[in-house]
């Protein structure tokens, strides 16, 4: 919403004869943001610009994105100073690990690089 600091700043550069003008408009974009934030729960943002006559123009919009299914917060916390689980991610490595805590064979060592491990439960055969 456009705030207290930023209307007083460009009421500032703006002559007192267009005042009305910008405060009608700082009323109307008022009712869209209102209307745009019920269309869009989920967010966004919105670009505007001032004329040097007064009139706000909604230079662009973009609607946030909708949360994906495969949301990566599910296994990680959104808050970094919160610490992971390490018994959960114990339990959850342990599905995949092989039987009898062998692990698969990585195969050669090609100039100091292991080629990358495939879970015992993906691997075919």
């Amino acid at each position: 919403m456009l705030d207290r600091p930023w209307i007083l700043s460009i009421l500032a550069q703006l002559p007192a004869c267009w005042w009305p003008v910008f405060l009608w408009d700082c009323w109307q974009v008022g009712r869209y943001m209102r209307a745009w934030g019920a269309a869009h729960p989920q967010g966004g943002m919105v670009g505007i610009g001032v004329t040097r006559k007064g009139r706000i123009l909604i230079t662009w919009q973009m609607p946030a994105d909708e949360r994906s299914e495969t949301d990566w917060t599910q296994h990680a916390p959104r808050t970094p100073w919160k610490a992971l689980d390490l018994d959960a991610l114990a339990t959850n490595f342990a599905a995949f690990s092989a039987p009898d805590g062998i692990c698969a064979d990585s195969g050669p060592v090609l100039d100091g690089f292991h080629p990358p491990l495939t879970p015992v439960a993906l691997e075919p055969g």
